[in-house]
């Protein structure tokens, strides 16, 4: 009989975690969903319509659940499997990696909180990899030793990831923290999971991906903006090149137009060419040239496509849905954390060496 794992879906976002666990196949256990927390409206929409299916608890907010520091609060239904991508912008560049210092890098003392009162049998938080340069690294020794620590204590395993090596073409770090409880924990020292080759993946580049029919020509950049944002000024870090057959990291601000070396954007070359491993030369005073759209930023971060049409219905702006695809945690990556850390421990050595060969 299958273990049925349920899971608390927290700092949820528009799924990422709950879109990777609900995709993976296994015969020794199945998924249950019981429970989420997001705060944020657009976000909290998006996911109620594609992910929530059944009697699934809703926290608004991580603040008011209930624990032992806060016995007043709204008590989450028994779970097995805490699953967290908590906010990352107190850790990365773009919010210039205050860590700790930052209100909303607190939020990750909330997650101890919850780990140390409902005690569930494993967990697999995210944030950016950024986390190590933070306090000559002093930051991530202290949240590895966190997480070990509280309640009864729990086994560690912590991954840098790249979206593509994951199926995804997209060059977006991650970091990763998996946990088992002491309790029932083996003791094994856990490598990463298994590369995938991209070019077996549904979207092998961003070419595959790119909408060939004609989009709202509100994504093909600005006349009065071209030259500022296709320029290379002296003073730049990074190319400026276009067409990159690996999408640079999608961020919250892409309904901004930033410049050709901090984002991605495409010439109609380029989209309606039979080459998508090579980058035409181009016009760069003439060619059409636009950003993704919000259904390309969906595929990047692999969702599906009815993620666009969804958030179209529900009244969600542009600019709001680009800041949830930018927010987002890639599918596959985590389908490919959770199913590698899981099997790790449910599943047997020599099923583990047939899964790993692919009979």
């Amino acid at each position: 009989m299958k273990e049925v794992i349920r899971y608390f879906d927290c700092f949820a976002g528009i799924g990422g975690f709950h879109c990777g666990a609900q995709e993976i196949i296994s015969d020794r256990y199945e998924f249950s969903h019981v429970a989420y927390c997001e705060i944020e409206k657009n976000a909290q929409k998006v996911y109620e319509a594609t992910c929530v299916n059944g009697n699934v608890q809703k926290i608004n907010d991580v603040q008011k659940i209930r624990t032992y520091k806060n016995p007043d609060g709204v008590h989450v239904v028994e779970f097995d499997m805490l699953f967290a991508g908590f906010p990352c912008q107190s850790f990365s560049n773009v919010g210039y990696r205050k860590g700790f210092d930052d209100p909303r890098g607190q939020l990750f003392f909330y997650i101890l909180d919850i780990l140390d009162y409902y005690r569930p049998k494993y967990f697999v938080l995210e944030n950016v990899q950024k986390i190590h340069t933070i306090k000559g690294g002093n930051l991530l020794a202290e949240m590895k030793k966190a997480l070990q620590e509280i309640g009864d204590g729990y086994q560690l395993h912590t991954w840098d990831l790249l979206a593509s090596d994951y199926g995804l073409p997209q060059k977006r770090n991650r970091i990763f923290f998996c946990g088992i409880r002491q309790d029932i924990a083996q003791h094994k020292n856990i490598p990463a999971p298994p590369v995938i080759d991209l070019s077996t993946a549904k979207y092998p580049t961003t070419w595959h991906l790119l909408e060939k029919c004609p989009v709202d020509p509100r994504h093909y950049i600005p006349a009065g903006s071209r030259k500022t944002i296709l320029a290379k000024p002296h003073n730049w870090q990074g190319d400026v090149n276009i067409d990159n057959p690996i999408a640079r990291p999608l961020t919250a601000t892409m309904a901004k137009w930033h410049r050709a070396n901090q984002d991605n954007y495409f010439s109609e070359t380029y989209i309606k060419s039979t080459t998508p491993y090579i980058r035409p030369v181009v016009n760069m005073e003439t060619e059409p040239i636009r950003r993704i759209t919000p259904l390309e930023g969906y595929r990047i971060q692999g969702f599906p496509d009815y993620y666009a049409k969804t958030a179209e219905q529900l009244g969600i702006s542009y600019s709001a849905q680009y800041k949830l695809i930018g927010n987002a945690l890639p599918v596959d990556l985590a389908k490919a954390v959770i199913k590698h850390f899981l099997d790790s421990y449910l599943v047997s050595n020599t099923e583990m060496e047939v899964i790993r060969s692919g009979n």
